[in-house]
C-alpha cells in the first residue's frame, strides 16, 4: 500500500506533552498509519534504548547462542568459551549474509555463504582462499559487537551507545518487584503472537490502567479488585497493580492459580512488559514488523517446574494466559482498522491512562530530536 507524503515535523507537533492527562489528545492516527513515523521510532527510539534479547536461561552455558533482530539489525546473544556473555553482530564482514538462526550451541560461527569463520568473542579466525591481499588485516574484520547485561532473569542489549546501565535505569522496578522475588524462577515457555496492528495499539492497550479488563476480559476481571486499580510512573516506566478478588466470580476459565494474591503488571520504555503473579513471572516483547503489523514474544517464568502438579499448574496457567492474548489480539487488529481509517484523527485519555500518556510523550520527546 503506497502512502501520501506528510510533514512529519508538523505530525509530530500536534501532539502536545504540556496538557494534564485529562485535558489532552491523543496522537493522531499518523503515528499508527504511516512509514515515515516508524521509520523515525526505529533510528531515535529502538536504536537508542536497552532492547530484550532473551531469558539468561536459554544462554546460560558457555557455548550457547540465541539470535535477536532489532530494529532492522541481527544480532547473536552468546555465552563465548570463556562463560563471558556477548552480544555480536550476526552479519559476516565478507559479503553480508547472516551466521546464524534460531537458537543452539556452537563451536564457532561459520558463514554458510563463502564459510570465513569467527571464534565466539567475534574474532575472525578463517578466510578461506583470500590469499595475500593487500591492506586485508583480519583484526578490522572482527564481528562488531554491542552492550549486552543481565538483569535478574532477563538479557538485554543495546543497538546504540547505553546511556546508563540497566541496573541503574530500573532501580526502582527492581526495589517493587523483590517482595514478590524467587530466585528458582525458571523459564518454560515462549509462545508468539503476530498480530495485524502498529506496535504502538498493544502497548497502548497494555498501559490504559485497567480500564478494557472489566469489558474484554471478564475471566480476568471477575479475579481482580479492579476497583483497588493503581498506576505509578517512573522515569522510564511505569507499574500497574491490583489485587487479587475476595469473592470469585468466573467466566469460562478458573483464573484463580494463575492470578494468586494479585498482580503486577511493569512497562519498560519502550516495548517491554513484566507481568507478575505470585510465583509466576511472563513477559510480552513487542517487536514491530511494519507499520501495522507486530508480533508479541511472550516468555513464562514458574518457580515450580518439575513434577506433575507443576505440569498441570503450568498448563493451566499458559491455558489463561492465552484466553487473555486472543481477546486482545482481537481488539488491538480492531484498533489498526480503525485508526486507520478516515473517520478518526485524536482521540482522548481516560483518567485511569496517565501510563498511556507518559508512553506517548517519551516517545515525542525521543521522535522530536
Amino acid at each position: 500500500m503506497k502512502h501520501s507524503p506528510i510533514d512529519l515535523a508538523a505530525e509530530l507537533a500536534r501532539f502536545r506533552t504540556d496538557l494534564p492527562v485529562e485535558a489532552a489528545s491523543t496522537p493522531p492516527s499518523s503515528w499508527y498509519t504511516h512509514p515515515d513515523v516508524l521509520a523515525r521510532e526505529t533510528e531515535t527510539v529502538f536504536r537508542r534504548s536497552w532492547q530484550y534479547a532473551c531469558p539468561t536461561d536459554r544462554v546460560a552455558a558457555p557455548k550457547s547462542y540465541v539470535r535477536v533482530d532489532v530494529a532492522g539489525d541481527s544480532y547473536l546473544v552468546l555465552r563465548d568459551r570463556h562463560g563471558t556473555l556477548r552480544a555480536l553482530s550476526n552479519v559476516c564482514r565478507h559479503h553480508a549474509a547472516q551466521l546464524l538462526e534460531g537458537a543452539g550451541c556452537v563451536e564457532q560461527l561459520v558463514c554458510p555463504y563463502h564459510g570465513w569463520t569467527y571464534d565466539l568473542d567475534g574474532s575472525l579466525r578463517s578466510a578461506p582462499d583470500m590469499g595475500a591481499l593487500a591492506d586485508f588485516d583480519r583484526r578490522r574484520f572482527s564481528l562488531p559487537e554491542v552492550p549486552v547485561e543481565v538483569w535478574g532473569p532477563l538479557v538485554f542489549l543495546h543497538p546504540g551507545r547505553q546511556a546508563r546501565a540497566v541496573a541503574e535505569e530500573l532501580a526502582p522496578l527492581a526495589a517493587l518487584l523483590a517482595p514478590t522475588d524467587t530466585p528458582e524462577l525458571r523459564h518454560v515457555h515462549r509462545r508468539r503472537y503476530p498480530i495485524q496492528c502498529n506496535w504502538k495499539v498493544f502497548v497502548d492497550n497494555y498501559l490504559d490502567g485497567g480500564y478494557h479488563v472489566a469489558h474484554l476480559h471478564h475471566g480476568l476481571a471477575g479475579q481482580l479488585e479492579m476497583g483497588a486499580y493503581a498506576t505509578q510512573l517512573f522515569e522510564r516506566f511505569n507499574v500497574q497493580t491490583c489485587p487479587s478478588a475476595r469473592a470469585a466470580e468466573f467466566h469460562g476459565r478458573d483464573f484463580r492459580a494463575r492470578i494468586g494474591g494479585g498482580a503486577l503488571y511493569a512497562w519498560i520504555h519502550p516495548n517491554l512488559m513484566l507481568n507478575r503473579y505470585g510465583s509466576i513471572l511472563d513477559t510480552n516483547w513487542v517487536v514491530p514488523l511494519g507499520v501495522d503489523r507486530c508480533e508479541v514474544v511472550f516468555d513464562y517464568w514458574f518457580s515450580a517446574s518439575a513434577g506433575e502438579d507443576a505440569r498441570r499448574f503450568i498448563e493451566a496457567s499458559l491455558e489463561a494466559s492465552d484466553d487473555v492474548q486472543q481477546e486482545d489480539v482481537a481488539i488491538c487488529e480492531s484498533v489498526q482498522r480503525g485508526v486507520s481509517s478516515r473517520s478518526y484523527d485524536t482521540g482522548r485519555y481516560a483518567r485511569s491512562e496517565g501510563g498511556m500518556y507518559q508512553f506517548h510523550r517519551l516517545l515525542a520527546e525521543e521522535l522530536r530530536r
